[in-house]
């Protein structure tokens, strides 16, 4: 099981280095991986690997309606070696598994502590728990990663040198 994981992990760190370095010469914003506009610029920066890097929510558009990340606290997540996610919607902890594959990413359900949040904070809270749940799709450019749920309501979030704080 450990090296069927390991195996993922090396196919999706593939996939994130030819995202982020396949672009054409057609002179459009298209890219060889839709969504992704990491080619445009002309920038050859491979991708941040999604396993083990803590990533921050910058914004999410969920319901219409986009929202910028809060500042303080951060929410944000990591997916580690063994497929553990823990993280913080600014708010509310939370922790569960996730498996990375090609494809994307399936969130297996996420616990998560119950304080009460309002305005952005609560539109954070529960709309990012919500897109970390069950099976997303992910782009890679870089230093940012946008998940997507089967709604259509995205997180896009920026990879963060700061080390877990989380137990």
């Amino acid at each position: 099981m450990d090296m069927r994981r390991l195996g993922t992990l090396a196919a999706v760190a593939g996939i994130a280095l030819l995202a982020a370095c396949g672009g054409n010469d057609s002179g459009d914003d298209t890219t060889a991986v839709p969504g992704d506009s990491s080619g445009s610029d002309g920038s050859t920066e491979p991708g941040v690997p999604i396993v083990g890097s803590r990533w921050v929510l910058e914004e999410l558009q969920a319901a219409g309606a986009t929202v910028a990340g809060p500042a303080d606290p951060q929410a944000y997540f990591e997916i580690d070696e063994n497929g553990d996610v823990t993280g913080s919607t600014g708010c509310n902890g939370f922790s569960g598994a996730a498996e990375v594959s090609d494809a994307g990413i399936t969130f297996e359900p996420l616990i998560s502590t119950r304080r009460g949040c309002s305005g952005d904070l609560g539109q954070i809270d529960s709309s990012m728990l919500q897109v970390l749940r069950g099976e997303t799709t992910v782009e890679v450019a870089g230093d940012t990663l946008t998940i997507t749920n089967a709604d259509g309501d995205s997180l896009t979030l920026q990879a963060s040198d700061a080390p877990s704080t989380e137990l």
